[in-house]
């Protein structure tokens, strides 16, 4: 999909591409003839994929995270069906000591329901948006 906000006369026009997908209906019964959509089917990228099939949106957040570091962003990308890297900013240079690792893993194992191998990843500054602009917390590169 992709929307265009035709009544805010406050900024310019400006397409955005949702990356969802949705049927198309019939013609307005209005009399304008403009197209419809009959139903919205969602987003079908960046969902957790399991090895069994079943896929749904992970909900894992940074609140808990600063119970274990100093975590000021991270973004997970699921690699395979059994792996997920995690890329970490903290606060200040430096990795995470081996139990504050071992606890992240294990509430991010929780948090996604699933006993994927992490493996964790540091990044100094900011991690980059996706290339519509947008920062994404969970990227799955598994084919939909």
């Amino acid at each position: 999909m992709v929307v265009t906000d035709l009544h805010n006369f406050a900024t310019p026009l400006i397409r955005y591409e949702l990356r969802d997908y949705a049927e198309v209906g019939p013609r307005c019964p209005c009399g304008r003839g403009l197209p419809t959509l009959s139903r919205i089917l969602g987003r079908h990228r960046n969902m957790v994929v399991l090895p069994d099939g079943r896929r749904y949106w992970p909900l894992v957040g940074l609140g808990r995270f600063h119970e274990v570091a100093p975590i000021l962003q991270y973004q997970m990308v699921q690699k395979d069906l059994d792996e997920v890297e995690m890329r970490i900013v903290l606060a200040g240079a430096g990795e995470l000591s081996t139990g504050q690792a071992q606890q992240l893993t294990e509430m991010v194992r929780g948090a996604l329901g699933h006993p994927f191998r992490i493996s964790l990843r540091y990044f100094l500054g900011e991690l980059p948006d996706s290339r519509g602009g947008k920062f994404e917390e969970f990227i799955s590169e598994i084919a939909s």
